[in-house]
C-alpha cells in the first residue's frame, strides 16, 4: 500500500543510490535542500543555503504565470491601509508589507519584509531571499524561505525555471531569442511518470513561443523514446506529440489549437499524481493505474477567464490500441513480477469532448479555502475491431459499432474553521450517460489509496464487488490483471485538518519538530470516505442498477494521520466491511 517517499529506502541501501536520485529526478520529484527554513520570523543574518526543491519551483512560477495574479518587477511596498485582492508576485525585488494581501505573496529573488500590521491570508513564498518580522507573522497559509536564487527564464511572458531540463540540461542548451518576446528552443524532459508498461518516457524537439501584444502562438513538435524493459529503437517505444496553439487576451480571452498525438494514455487518471504511481511503480513494483495507447489527432477552441477558469471544446479522430505490461526494472519486489495490464478495446473511434475547470482555492500549495473543479464530457463515435476482457456478467458490448456518451465531475471544497482547522470535501462521480456501454479504459473502480484507503487495491470482496464492479471467482479476475469495469461511480470524501507544531525552541523562537536536518511543521488529519460503483448495462442483478444506488450498499472507512505538505502517513479502517484489517499507508502530498 505504500507510495511514499523514496528517499527514506534509498538510504538503506547505497548499491541503489546513484539509480534513484537520477530516476527521481526524471520523474520531477523534488528533493528538498537543507535550506528550508519555514520560520515565522527570520533575521537577515539566518539565511540559509539550500537549493529550491522542484515542487516549490513549480508552485512559485505557477502563481506568477496565473492570469489573475498582480505581478511587479522590482521593489514593492504596499502601505498599512492599503490591500492587494487576491495573490501577489514579486519578481527580481525586495517586497515590504504593512497592509493585507487576500490570497498568496510569492518573492522571487529578493526579500520579504512583513510590519506588525501586515497580514496574509494565503501562503508566503521567499526564493532567493531572506524574510523579516518583528513578531509572528499572521499568515493564514505556510511560509517557506530559501536563501538560494531561482534559476529562471522568460517565455513571451511566462516564467520557466531553467531546472525543467532537468538531467538533459547539456543536451537541451540550444534557444534562439527576439527583443518581441518570441523564444525557440530544443526541450528535452521526462514525463514525470514511470509504469510497468513504457517505463521511463522521454520527450525531446523543438518548441516557439511567440508573444505579440495579448496574442500567444505556441508550437510544439516532440518525439517519445521509452526506455521500456530495454532501451531499443523499436516500434512499441516510439510515439510522438504535436502541438500548434494561438491564444488571445491576458485576463480573459480565447484560444485555439490543434494537436497530433502517439501516446499511451492512462485509465482512472483522476486518481493518484503522476509522481505518486511513479514512484510506486519504480520503487515497489506496484502501478496504481492501467494503460492504452491512443494515435490519432484533435482540434479545440476555448475561453478563459479569472480564477484560472477554462472551457474547451474539442472534437478529433483516433485509433485504440491495447499495450501489455512489460518486464521495465524496478528496485523492490520484481521478483513477484508487474500486475497484468488489462486487455483494452481497440479500434477506430471519434471523440467530442467538452471540458471545464474552475479554481478559485486561495492558494495551490495549501488550500485553506475556495473550490476547485474539473468536468468533462465525451461522446465517442466508432468501430471496434477488438474487445478487452472482463469478468461474468460484466458488459454486453462486442465488435463492431459504438456510440456512448460519458462524463466525470471532480469538485472540491476547502473551508477555514479556524486560523489552525479546516473542513474539506470532495465529490467525484462519473460514468455512462447515454448510448451503448463504456468501453474498458472508460470505466472506474472505487477501490484503493486515493478513493477509500481502507480497501485495498482492486480487490474483490466476495463474489460481487461494489468498488470494481467484478464478480465471480477472484482468481479470474486477477488473472486479467484486476481492470476497473464499473459504468458509473459515487464518491464523497471528507477531511478536518488542524495545524500542530511540536518539539524543541529554534533559533526562530519557534517551536517545531526537529529530526536531524529535518524539520518541519504539519497538520492531523482526521477523514471519512464513502461511494461504490455499478453497471448499467450488463446481465449482472446485483451490479445492475438505473438510479443512485442504496446508501447501505456503498463501501465506507474512516482513518488518520499526519500530513507534512510533500509527506503524509496514514491509517485507514474499512467500517461498511469491518473484517478487513486496517492499512497503513504514505502519500507524496496532500489527499486533496
Amino acid at each position: 500500500m505504500l507510495s511514499g517517499s523514496s528517499m527514506k529506502y534509498v538510504s538503506r541501501s547505497s548499491r541503489w543510490v546513484g539509480v534513484t536520485w537520477g530516476v527521481l529526478s526524471m520523474l520531477g520529484i523534488g528533493v528538498p535542500g537543507g535550506g528550508a527554513t519555514d520560520a515565522f520570523a527570520q533575521r537577515p543574518a539566518d539565511r540559509r543555503v539550500g537549493n529550491v526543491p522542484r515542487d516549490v519551483a513549480r508552485d512559485a512560477t505557477t502563481l506568477y504565470n496565473a492570469p489573475a495574479t498582480k505581478r511587479v518587477r522590482g521593489d514593492f511596498s504596499l502601505g498599512v491601509r492599503d490591500t492587494v485582492r487576491g495573490d501577489l508576485a514579486v519578481l527580481e525585488g525586495n517586497a515590504r508589507i504593512a497592509g493585507i494581501i487576500t490570497g498568496q505573496l510569492v518573492v522571487i529573488n529578493g526579500d520579504a519584509s512583513l510590519s506588525s500590521g501586515a497580514r496574509i491570508e494565503g501562503a508566503l513564498t521567499v526564493l532567493g531571499g531572506t524574510f523579516e518580522s518583528p513578531d509572528r507573522t499572521p499568515v493564514a497559509g505556510e511560509i517557506r524561505v530559501w536563501s538560494a536564487r531561482l534559476q529562471f527564464r522568460e517565455a513571451a511572458d511566462t516564467l520557466v525555471v531553467d531546472s525543467e531540463r532537468e538531467l538533459f540540461a547539456r543536451w537541451s542548451g540550444w534557444q534562439r531569442d527576439d527583443p518581441n518576446g518570441s523564444r525557440s528552443d530544443f526541450f528535452v524532459t521526462t514525463a514525470h511518470t514511470y509504469n510497468r508498461v513504457e517505463g521511463l518516457p522521454i520527450y525531446l524537439g523543438p518548441r516557439l513561443r511567440v508573444r505579440n501584444g495579448d496574442t500567444h502562438v505556441e508550437a510544439q513538435v516532440y518525439g517519445i523514446f521509452r526506455t521500456g524493459q530495454t532501451i531499443d529503437w523499436t516500434e512499441d517505444n516510439l510515439g510522438h506529440r504535436i502541438k500548434l496553439e494561438l491564444r488571445q487576451g491576458k485576463d480573459a480571452g480565447l484560444f485555439i489549437g490543434g494537436r497530433a498525438f502517439n501516446e499511451v494514455d492512462a485509465v482512472e487518471s483522476w486518481q493518484l499524481t503522476d509522481t505518486e504511481v511513479g514512484l510506486s511503480s519504480f520503487v515497489f513494483t506496484r502501478d496504481y493505474r492501467d494503460y492504452w495507447e491512443r494515435h490519432g489527432a484533435q482540434g479545440y477552441i476555448g475561453a478563459f477567464g479569472p480564477g484560472n477558469a477554462e472551457l474547451k471544446i474539442g472534437f478529433g479522430e483516433e485509433r485504440w490500441s491495447a499495450r501489455r505490461a512489460r518486464s521495465v526494472p524496478s528496485l523492490f519486489n520484481s521478483d513477484a513480477g508487474w500486475r497484468v495490464n488489462p486487455r483494452a478495446d481497440e479500434g477506430m473511434l471519434q471523440l467530442l469532448t467538452v471540458s471545464g475547470k474552475l479554481d478559485t482555492r486561495n492558494s495551490t500549495v495549501e488550500p485553506r479555502s475556495g473550490w476547485l473543479l474539473n468536468a468533462e464530457l465525451e461522446r465517442g463515435n466508432g468501430t471496434l475491431n477488438r474487445t478487452g476482457l472482463s469478468t461474468i456478467d460484466t458488459r454486453t458490448a462486442t465488435t463492431g459499432d459504438l456510440a456512448y456518451t460519458r462524463g466525470l465531475v471532480d469538485l472540491r471544497r476547502y473551508n477555514r474553521l479556524a486560523p489552525n482547522a479546516q473542513l474539506n470535501l470532495r465529490v467525484v462521480a462519473g460514468g455512462w450517460l447515454g448510448g451503448d456501454a463504456l468501453p474498458m479504459q472508460r470505466r472506474f473502480a472505487v477501490s484503493g489509496i486515493d478513493a477509500l484507503p481502507g480497501f485495498d487495491f482492486r480487490q474483490m470482496v466476495g463474489d460481487v464487488d461494489v468498488g470494481t464492479c467484478a464478480s465471480g471467482n477472484p482468481n479470474v479476475y486477477a488473472a486479467l490483471g484486476r481492470p476497473a469495469q464499473c459504468e458509473r461511480m459515487f464518491l464523497l470524501q471528507a477531511e478536518l485538518k488542524g495545524d500542530f507544531r511540536f518539539g524543541n525552541v529554534d533559533s526562530f523562537g519557534d517551536r517545531r519538530w526537529l529530526a536531524g536536518k529535518f524539520s518541519a511543521d504539519g497538520a492531523w488529519v482526521l477523514f471519512a470516505n464513502s461511494g461504490r460503483g455499478w453497471l448499467v448495462n450488463s446481465n449482472s442483478a446485483i451490479l445492475t442498477i438505473t438510479g443512485m444506488p442504496p446508501v447501505n450498499t456503498w463501501r465506507t472507512d474512516v482513518g488518520g494521520g499526519l500530513d507534512f505538505g510533500t509527506l503524509g502517513v496514514y491509517v485507514a479502517k474499512a467500517v461498511s466491511q469491518g473484517h478487513l484489517p486496517a492499512n497503513v499507508y504514505v502519500r507524496l502530498g496532500r489527499r486533496f
